[in-house]
This record gives C-alpha cells, structure tokens and sequence, in this order.
C-alpha cells in the first residue's frame, strides 16, 4: 500500500492498474457547497443510496482512516490527501483489491467541475471486479453527488 499511498498523497491514481478510470461532470452550485458535501463522508449514505455505512475514525485529515460498506464491499480506507475545497484523496483496501480514489473540485463561478478517478489493482481484481462495474460506480457518484448539490 506505500506505493499507492505515495500516489494518492499527490492526488494520482495507479495508471498502471488493472483497472482505472476517471469522469467529471459540471454542478451547478458553488465549490464550498460541493465540498461541504463530499467532505462530510459519514453522511454519505443520506445520498448515496449505494453507500450503506461510513465510520470515520477521526476528522476528515490526511492519515485518517475510515470504513465503509458500498454494496457487498467493505472496505476499509486511510485519507491521503485533503485540500479544502479542491481535493480529496483516499486509499482502500477490501475484497484484496487495493484502490485509490481521487475526487477534485475546480471552481467556475457558481458552477464546480466534479472528477472522480479511481484504480483499482490486485491479483484478482478481475475476478472481484470488472471497467463496466468501476465505470457506473463513478459516474453514480458523480450524479448523486450533482443531485444533492443542485436539489439539496
């Protein structure tokens, strides 16, 4: 996990991953809205229905860990990398696939440009996961969160 660890501290994910993918969207509300959301990862569940559970063992800093259920995976994860309001980081690992996931929020107005990047990697990552899987849970994300900012 160093080695991804060391990637997400700088807002990277493995691009020589089995897996990896990245998508953005536009939200049109402001970026300290956007981030008030994404930061506040214990409420996640509220909106994302994919979400069932985050303990957050501490403050939404670098080094803290955190744990989740996102369907049948659960995962446990450390903060990387927090940069209010622009970027948040985090590593995980569960079902023994090791992930990065990038979230980064550029301000435009009052409108915030939303990308998520993620890697996933293991020796069975392709037996655990699959792009298509990766690819809906990111432009998910991406809705929801988009959903929540704009109606919420």
């Amino acid at each position: 996990m160093n080695k991804l660890n060391a990637l997400a501290k700088k807002g990277q994910i493995n691009e020589n991953a089995g897996i990896r993918d990245s998508h953005s969207t536009v939200i049109n509300a402001n970026i300290d809205k956007v981030w008030k959301i994404l930061a506040d990862m214990e409420k996640w569940p509220t909106w994302n229905p994919d979400v069932k559970k985050v303990t957050l063992e501490g403050e939404v800093a670098e080094g803290t860990f955190f744990s989740w259920v996102q369907g049948r995976t659960h995962g446990i994860s450390q903060i990387q990398q927090v940069n209010k309001p622009f970027s948040l980081t985090w590593t995980s690992k569960a079902k023994m696939v090791k992930r990065i996931y990038v979230w980064s929020l550029e301000s435009d107005e009052n409108q915030t440009i939303a990308t998520i990047s993620a890697s996933f990697q293991g020796a069975f990552v392709v037996l655990v996961e699959n792009h298509q899987k990766v690819y809906n849970e990111l432009l998910n994300w991406l809705e929801l969160l988009k959903k929540q900012a704009e109606e919420g």
